[in-house]
């Protein structure tokens, strides 16, 4: 297995975004349960990575195991206490260079506050605690193992993410954290069967938070709905019983993204209005509350949430979305300065292992940009990973090229899960709308008016044209 890459150079944009030179460059990322079984989903496509505990094997094997006389660390929280884990283990750390298990908990800590933040700086730390934690392990340590697997899983190195998982499955065979990473990662690259047996497996052991976050994640992309609501507000509630504020954030986010993409608006409303009130600056949250206020008719409120997102970290699709509502309002020159930096973002991002490849494949297919690129970094990811999210921003940018047969060959490979998401069904629509096959175009585009909050905000404008155009 490939050692995780990780530069400074992933996190090194700052210096070149326009108007943005004081906020960290991150990716958001879905939550990274700490217990065993971790937890984990995505903008809507990407799940979180596994936090482990130290497997039984690295402390029986460690001989710097921590004592039990000494302070433990902070637990769950919101950034404060996060801030204090990661203080307290690099202090561990930083007094014993050989303590293994301190180690391993920084690495931990480190994806923790990644997942909280959205700060890549972390992830560097993280990799190289990895580097440090591989001169002190044990040989054949699983604990190792699974760190190296989650900082590829967090880098979208999803292969190795799976191989690390199946290594550590073959030295400690149904160990729950590696199982969940298998189940994680084979979605990520399409391998649906295998998660599901990986889930289904975890489910079997104990039905907690995380694995109902992953079994809903799994209804939702299979089209039950109701079945993937049921559990996540059974997600919600196990989180409340546990009391981790970050972590009940998550759950409800979660749902909250489940009914803004069933157009379910005041719903999605409350839970994302709720989800503020414990953690103010919780950036994919203000992200998912804006699309509801434009959905809502407030695009002032909107603009002002994501220009608050954006200044803490400006990923590439909420700088786009910011730059759709500009647009909206009639301000070309500040939709242009967005649109801007999410290429400069990607483009940096692209010279250290595109982290940021599919955004930016949606994106320029979305506005109409260099679309030979989108259409590139569509065909190159596909061959790599064969989900349906892969599939749907191949087939989107192969219609904007004009490749209307093979969008739509595409685009019936991202259908074949019938994942009820606006997005892909409205590429779906244009294509079969462009291809002559009218009924089926206004039948796909009526279906996705009826998830239209999961839209870009410039799509739902076009969506409605193209509805009207076909007389739906």
């Amino acid at each position: 297995m490939r050692a995780p890459r990780f530069t400074l150079l992933r996190v090194g944009v700052i210096a070149i975004l326009i108007g943005l030179t004081t906020a960290a460059v991150a990716i958001v990322l879905l939550v990274a349960d700490r217990d065993p079984g971790g937890s984990g989903t995505s903008s809507a496509s990407t799940p979180a990575t596994v936090s482990v505990a130290p497997s039984a094997e690295a402390s029986s094997a460690s001989p710097t195991a921590p004592s039990a006389s000494n302070v433990l660390p902070p637990a769950g929280g919101g950034i404060a206490t996060l801030d204090e884990r990661v203080a307290f283990w690099e202090a561990r750390v930083a007094s014993n260079a050989t303590d293994y298990l301190s180690t391993l908990a920084l690495i931990d800590a480190y994806l923790d506050r990644v997942r909280a933040t959205g700060d890549l700086s972390d992830l560097s730390r993280a990799e190289t605690a990895l580097d440090r934690a591989r001169e002190l392990a044990p040989i054949g340590d699983v604990g190792l193992l699974l760190r190296a697997g989650q900082v590829a899983f967090t880098l979208h190195d999803f292969a190795d993410a799976r191989d690390a998982a199946a290594e550590a499955l073959e030295r400690d065979p149904g160990n729950e954290s590696a199982v969940a990473l298998l189940g994680d990662a084979s979605l990520e690259l399409g391998d649906e069967a295998t998660a599901l047996e990986a889930y289904q497996e975890l489910a079997g052991l104990d039905a907690t938070a995380p694995v109902l976050s992953r079994l809903a994640r799994y209804d939702l992309l299979t089209g039950e709905v109701e079945a993937a609501e049921a559990k996540m507000r059974e997600a919600i509630d196990a989180a409340v019983v546990e009391g981790f504020t970050d972590q009940i954030a998550f759950y409800r986010f979660q749902l909250a993204e489940l009914l803004r993409g069933e157009n379910r608006v005041d719903e999605a409303a409350s839970e994302y209005e709720a989800i503020l009130e414990t953690v103010p600056d919780h950036v994919p949250t203000l992200g998912g509350l804006a699309r509801i206020r434009e959905a809502q008719g407030r695009r002032t409120d909107a603009i002002e949430l994501l220009e608050r997102a954006t200044a803490r970290i400006p990923t590439p699709q909420l700088v786009a979305d910011l730059g759709d509502l500009h647009a909206l309002e009639g301000d070309d020159a500040a939709a242009e300065e967005s649109y801007a930096i999410v290429e400069r973002i990607a483009e940096v991002a692209q010279a250290t292992g595109g982290i940021y490849d599919r955004q930016l494949t949606v994106f320029l297919a979305d506005h109409e940009r260099r679309i030979d690129d989108a259409v590139a970094l569509a065909e190159a990811e596909i061959a790599a990973r064969t989900d349906v999210y892969g599939y749907d921003a191949l087939a989107w940018a192969l219609y904007r090229a004009g490749c209307l047969e093979d969008a739509d060959a595409a685009a019936r490979q991202a259908m074949r899960l019938n994942t009820p998401d606006g997005r892909i069904l409205y590429h779906a629509g244009l294509i079969a709308a462009a291809l002559d096959r009218d009924d089926e175009g206004r039948d796909l585009l009526s279906r996705a008016a009826a998830h239209e909050s999961a839209l870009p905000p410039l799509q739902v404008p076009e969506l409605r044209a193209a509805l009207d155009a076909l007389g739906g």
